[in-house]
Protein backbone atom coordinates (compact mmCIF):
# COMPACT_ATOMS: atom_id res chain seq x y z
CA UNK A 1 0.00 0.00 0.00
CA UNK A 2 1.45 3.38 -0.95
CA UNK A 3 1.16 6.55 1.17
CA UNK A 4 -1.84 7.96 -0.72
CA UNK A 5 -3.74 4.69 -0.35
CA UNK A 6 -2.88 4.64 3.36
CA UNK A 7 -4.11 8.23 3.64
CA UNK A 8 -7.41 7.45 1.92
CA UNK A 9 -7.87 4.36 4.06
CA UNK A 10 -7.21 6.41 7.21
CA UNK A 11 -9.73 9.08 6.18
CA UNK A 12 -12.37 6.36 5.71
CA UNK A 13 -11.38 4.65 8.95
CA UNK A 14 -11.80 7.89 10.92
CA UNK A 15 -15.24 8.37 9.33
CA UNK A 16 -16.25 4.83 10.32
CA UNK A 17 -14.97 5.35 13.84
CA UNK A 18 -17.01 8.53 14.19
CA UNK A 19 -20.20 6.97 12.75
CA UNK A 20 -19.96 4.00 15.12
CA UNK A 21 -19.74 6.09 18.26
CA UNK A 22 -22.87 6.29 20.40
CA UNK A 23 -24.68 9.63 20.09
CA UNK A 24 -23.61 10.80 23.55
CA UNK A 25 -19.95 9.98 22.85
CA UNK A 26 -20.16 11.75 19.49
CA UNK A 27 -21.61 14.86 21.17
CA UNK A 28 -18.84 14.81 23.80
CA UNK A 29 -16.21 14.34 21.11
CA UNK A 30 -17.65 17.19 19.05
CA UNK A 31 -17.44 19.51 22.08
CA UNK A 32 -13.85 18.42 22.74
CA UNK A 33 -12.95 18.98 19.10
CA UNK A 34 -14.33 22.51 19.28
CA UNK A 35 -12.17 23.10 22.36
CA UNK A 36 -9.13 21.60 20.64
CA UNK A 37 -9.59 23.87 17.62
CA UNK A 38 -9.83 26.94 19.86
CA UNK A 39 -6.66 25.98 21.71
CA UNK A 40 -4.78 25.38 18.45
CA UNK A 41 -5.92 28.76 17.16
CA UNK A 42 -4.75 30.44 20.37
CA UNK A 43 -1.35 28.75 20.19
CA UNK A 44 -0.88 29.87 16.60
CA UNK A 45 -2.07 33.40 17.42
CA UNK A 46 0.48 33.65 20.24
CA UNK A 47 3.28 32.73 17.84
CA UNK A 48 1.97 35.00 15.09
CA UNK A 49 1.71 37.96 17.43
CA UNK A 50 5.39 37.45 18.23
CA UNK A 51 6.29 37.66 14.55
CA UNK A 52 6.55 33.99 13.65
CA UNK A 53 5.41 34.60 10.06
CA UNK A 54 8.54 36.63 9.30
CA UNK A 55 10.80 34.20 11.20
CA UNK A 56 9.35 31.22 9.33
CA UNK A 57 9.52 32.98 5.98
CA UNK A 58 13.24 33.73 6.51
CA UNK A 59 13.96 30.20 7.73
CA UNK A 60 12.08 28.46 4.94
CA UNK A 61 10.19 26.19 7.31
CA UNK A 62 12.95 23.78 8.32
CA UNK A 63 10.74 22.50 11.15
CA UNK A 64 8.16 21.46 8.56
CA UNK A 65 10.39 18.81 7.03
CA UNK A 66 9.37 15.21 7.56
CA UNK A 67 5.80 16.08 8.64
CA UNK A 68 4.30 13.03 6.96
CA UNK A 69 3.20 11.39 10.22
CA UNK A 70 2.04 14.51 12.06
CA UNK A 71 -1.64 14.25 11.08
CA UNK A 72 -3.50 12.00 13.51
CA UNK A 73 -6.86 10.27 13.51
CA UNK A 74 -8.11 13.07 15.74
CA UNK A 75 -7.04 15.61 13.11
CA UNK A 76 -9.08 13.71 10.52
CA UNK A 77 -12.07 13.79 12.88
CA UNK A 78 -11.59 17.54 13.28
CA UNK A 79 -12.01 17.90 9.52
CA UNK A 80 -15.16 15.77 9.65
CA UNK A 81 -16.74 17.66 12.55
CA UNK A 82 -15.79 21.00 10.97
CA UNK A 83 -17.39 19.86 7.68
CA UNK A 84 -14.14 20.66 5.87
CA UNK A 85 -12.67 18.43 3.19
CA UNK A 86 -9.34 16.98 4.27
CA UNK A 87 -6.31 18.26 2.40
CA UNK A 88 -4.95 15.72 -0.04
CA UNK A 89 -1.28 15.36 0.83
CA UNK A 90 1.45 15.50 -1.82
CA UNK A 91 3.67 12.63 -0.74
CA UNK A 92 6.10 13.08 -3.63
CA UNK A 93 7.58 16.21 -2.01
CA UNK A 94 9.77 14.35 0.52
CA UNK A 95 11.45 15.39 2.70
CA UNK A 96 9.14 18.41 2.71
CA UNK A 97 5.88 18.10 4.58
CA UNK A 98 3.22 16.64 2.28
CA UNK A 99 0.63 19.03 3.76
CA UNK A 100 2.39 22.19 2.61
CA UNK A 101 4.00 23.84 -0.34
CA UNK A 102 5.97 26.86 -1.48
CA UNK A 103 3.38 29.21 0.04
CA UNK A 104 3.40 27.44 3.42
CA UNK A 105 1.02 25.08 5.16
CA UNK A 106 -2.11 24.03 3.29
CA UNK A 107 -3.86 23.11 6.53
CA UNK A 108 -6.11 25.79 8.05
CA UNK A 109 -4.59 26.89 11.39
CA UNK A 110 -7.15 25.33 13.78
CA UNK A 111 -6.94 22.09 11.80
CA UNK A 112 -3.17 21.69 11.95
CA UNK A 113 -1.72 18.76 13.91
CA UNK A 114 -0.76 19.26 17.53
CA UNK A 115 2.94 18.82 16.72
CA UNK A 116 2.76 21.79 14.35
CA UNK A 117 0.93 24.15 16.70
CA UNK A 118 2.88 23.49 19.89
CA UNK A 119 6.34 23.81 18.39
CA UNK A 120 8.05 27.17 18.46
CA UNK A 121 11.70 27.27 17.49
CA UNK A 122 14.16 29.25 19.57
CA UNK A 123 13.92 32.21 17.17
CA UNK A 124 10.14 32.45 17.63
CA UNK A 125 10.31 31.93 21.39
CA UNK A 126 12.91 34.71 21.70
CA UNK A 127 10.34 37.06 20.12
CA UNK A 128 7.58 36.01 22.53
CA UNK A 129 6.98 37.84 25.78
CA UNK A 130 7.28 35.93 29.04
CA UNK A 131 3.51 36.15 29.40
CA UNK A 132 3.00 34.71 25.90
CA UNK A 133 5.41 31.85 26.63
CA UNK A 134 3.55 31.03 29.85
CA UNK A 135 0.19 31.15 28.08
CA UNK A 136 1.56 28.97 25.28
CA UNK A 137 2.70 26.36 27.81
CA UNK A 138 -0.71 26.45 29.51
CA UNK A 139 -2.48 26.05 26.15
CA UNK A 140 -0.28 23.09 25.32
CA UNK A 141 -1.18 21.40 28.61
CA UNK A 142 -4.88 22.06 27.99
CA UNK A 143 -4.58 20.74 24.44
CA UNK A 144 -2.86 17.55 25.55
CA UNK A 145 -5.51 17.01 28.24
CA UNK A 146 -8.33 17.52 25.72
CA UNK A 147 -6.74 14.97 23.39
CA UNK A 148 -6.49 12.43 26.22
CA UNK A 149 -10.14 13.08 27.05
CA UNK A 150 -11.11 12.64 23.38
CA UNK A 151 -9.32 9.29 23.38
CA UNK A 152 -11.20 8.24 26.52
CA UNK A 153 -14.55 9.28 25.03
CA UNK A 154 -13.90 7.46 21.76
CA UNK A 155 -12.17 4.45 23.27
CA UNK A 156 -9.49 4.70 20.61
CA UNK A 157 -5.95 6.12 20.28
CA UNK A 158 -6.91 9.23 18.34
CA UNK A 159 -3.48 10.80 18.84
CA UNK A 160 -1.87 8.07 16.73
CA UNK A 161 -0.53 9.03 13.31
CA UNK A 162 -3.26 8.55 10.72
CA UNK A 163 -0.91 6.91 8.23
CA UNK A 164 0.17 4.36 10.83
CA UNK A 165 -3.30 3.63 12.18
CA UNK A 166 -4.60 2.32 8.88
CA UNK A 167 -2.43 -0.77 9.30
CA UNK A 168 -4.42 -1.64 12.45
CA UNK A 169 -7.82 -1.46 10.77
CA UNK A 170 -8.07 -5.19 10.27
CA UNK A 171 -7.53 -5.87 13.96
CA UNK A 172 -9.41 -3.01 15.59
CA UNK A 173 -13.14 -2.41 15.54
CA UNK A 174 -13.65 1.35 15.98
CA UNK A 175 -16.16 2.43 18.56
CA UNK A 176 -16.09 -0.79 20.55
Amino acid sequence: MDDLQAWQRSVEFSAQLYRRLPDTAREQLDALIERIMLLKRELLDLALSAGSAAVCRNCGGKCCLHGKYYVTLLDLLVYRVGAVAAVVPQFGNAPCCPYGGAQGCHLPPPLRPMTCVIFNCDLVEECMSDEACLRSAACERELRAAIVEAEQVSGFQLGRAALLSCTEQNTVNPGK
